[in-house]
């Protein structure tokens, strides 16, 4: 009997020495005191620390998305939309980011991205001079998308078909 007083009084205060060292507040506490302030905010900050190891991450609030300027020619789509587009004939906007010479005489836009990217569009025009006047602007051109070398392509028969935009709208 007298063991086992012994081992119960050992276990009190081994609880007592534990309860102490996380902060835990011994005997009657106020609930507004310094103490039990403290307690709460190591709860908060290791259910926090849980919550991080569990891999169980809160939901983050995602920005509205921002509305899409639309083109400033009539019945224009963006040049990024022109893949999925082909074989059709459509106005399409975006900026000229290079320019080259082609075969035959004709000049190589680049409109959005330049080649070697897929995602830009290529148009080939039977332009004598004039082409490298044109990087840097934002046009409108019409004709039918086609593709080649995988990216979306348009042939034009002629400079007609280029409008220069006065405004810098380009998705």
């Amino acid at each position: 009997m007298h063991r086992e007083v012994i081992v119960a009084a050992l276990t009190v205060v081994l609880l007592a020495s534990a309860a102490q060292a996380c902060g835990a507040p011994i005997g009657d506490v106020a609930p507004n005191s310094p103490e039990a302030r403290a307690t709460d905010t190591r709860r908060t900050a290791v259910a926090e620390v849980q919550r991080i190891i569990a891999n169980n991450p809160m939901a983050t609030q995602l920005p509205a998305p921002a509305g899409k300027p639309s083109p400033s020619c009539p019945n224009a789509i963006w040049w990024t939309e022109a893949r999925s587009h082909v074989g059709e004939s459509r106005t399409i906007q975006g900026t000229i980011v290079t320019t080259r010479p082609a075969p035959d005489g004709a000049a190589m836009l680049e409109i959005g991205q330049p080649y070697p990217d897929p995602t830009g569009l290529a148009v080939l025009v039977p332009l004598t001079s004039g082409a490298e006047s044109l990087s840097g602007k934002t046009v409108c051109i019409a004709g039918r998308i086609s593709m080649a070398e995988g990216r979306p392509t348009v042939q034009l028969r002629n400079q007609a078909s280029i409008v220069v935009v006065d405004a810098q709208h380009d998705s």
